[in-house]
């Protein structure tokens, strides 16, 4: 079976309850402004960071095209247009996510993304570039403990990295350092199937902002009013930036932080359903009409645009030389849904950092090793770690 046969087959795998909603969660990634201040990323359960120093570095993701896919089922209810502005979206949207199940043991969400490490391997003239895929599940139960699961394995990126891979004589393991835990741990890379993991978070709380962490009970009794909310999040925004930061520069903190609870957080659906109001409010952020996402998946982008150069991805400082910097989410108005979450640098066509979100809902499926993709039907439903 191929890559792209395999990462279609995570779509098609049957849910792990008749009640999860697909779409939703996991980047840990972090932004800041070089001097009008800062745009942080929620590190969700950012204890873990992969237990490693360097490793996350800037995702520099080389796009192609997965074919079509299977579309997002409609939701109950009169059609939705797929088109218009971004307002009318979020506005459709917000009215799904209102009525979104609440019922299941466990906040559970799958996602999966595409990186390419900043550096080469092999030696000399037999010197090639590595894709790393991954697939991240994590888990949270209605008394707030969580679970992250991680599988992730490499292949040559191109043709000719191919070609210079099998030269270096097809290696399968690749270490490149080793983690910040005690005692520290290589960091290898592994071709197909990879590593998996599964860690038990002792600290059950999410990064809203820098220096606001609420637990899941929290995040529970958040305003369900569009307006609330907003004004929540101004005061947390001016509070963490300079205090020079203009009204621009809060805005963006605040478009960011509603995205955030669209896409990271299982907050109740009055809670995202205000999110979504509360962001069809807001001045930079604009519908760049009917797209799909790399599985062919329909929706509408919706986008969050920036003149700030300077950011920081996983601990590594990037700038845009033209000064602009856009977050895209792909949202299915039908549904709510959020399909996918991409984050471009520049003028740059690719996105610098681009999330498939496969599954978030509530399920009462325990929480496990994410599987290998096509590998669960194969193995009767267990993969190796």
């Amino acid at each position: 079976m191929d890559e792209l046969s395999m990462i279609r087959q995570l779509l098609d795998e049957p849910a792990p309850s008749p009640r999860v909603v697909e779409a939703g969660r996991q980047r840990l990634r972090r932004a800041s402004t070089r001097s009008a201040g800062r745009i942080r990323r929620p590190q969700l359960w950012s204890a873990l960071a992969l237990g490693a120093t360097g490793l996350a570095a800037v995702a520099v993701l080389a796009v192609t095209m997965l074919g079509s896919g299977g579309g997002s089922s409609p939701g109950a209810g009169p059609a939705v247009v797929i088109g218009g502005s971004a307002r009318s979206v979020l506005l459709a949207a917000a009215v799904r996510a209102a009525s979104a199940p609440t019922s299941g043991r466990y906040w559970h969400v799958r996602s999966m993304s595409r990186t390419t490490p900043p550096r080469t391997f092999g030696r000399d003239e037999d010197r090639y570039t590595l894709e790393q895929r991954s697939v991240t599940e994590s888990w949270t139960t209605h008394a707030g403990r969580s679970w992250l699961g991680r599988r992730a394995w490499v292949f040559p990126k191109t043709a000719r990295d191919v070609a210079a891979w099998r030269r270096d004589g097809a290696p399968s393991r690749w270490c490149i350092g080793r983690t910040d835990t005690a005692p520290p741990r290589p960091i290898c890379l592994r071709t197909a199937p990879g590593s998996a993991s599964l860690t038990r978070f002792g600290q059950d709380t999410f990064q809203i902002a820098e220096g606001h962490d609420l637990t899941f009970a929290q995040l529970q009794r958040l305003p369900t009013r569009a307006g609330a909310l907003t004004a929540w999040l101004v005061r947390i925004a001016r509070r963490d930036l300079d205090p020079s930061a203009g009204t621009a520069v809060v805005n963006l903190n605040v478009e960011n932080e509603l995205s955030n609870l669209l896409v990271d957080f299982p907050v109740p659906p009055g809670v995202r359903a205000a999110a979504f109001r509360a962001l069809a409010g807001m001045p930079d952020v604009k519908s760049i009409g009917p797209v799909q996402d790399e599985l062919g998946r329909p929706g509408v982008g919706i986008e969050i645009r920036s003149r700030h150069a300077v950011f920081v991805f996983g601990g590594v400082t990037v700038g845009a030389r033209s000064g602009r910097l856009s977050r895209t989410l792909i949202i299915d108005p039908r549904t709510s849904r959020v399909l996918a979450d991409q984050m471009r640098l520049g003028r740059s066509v690719e996105p610098a950092i681009d999330t498939l979100i496969l599954n978030a809902g509530w399920t009462d499926r325990r929480p496990h090793r994410p599987e290998f993709p096509g590998a669960a039907r194969r193995a009767g439903g267990t993969s190796a770690a």
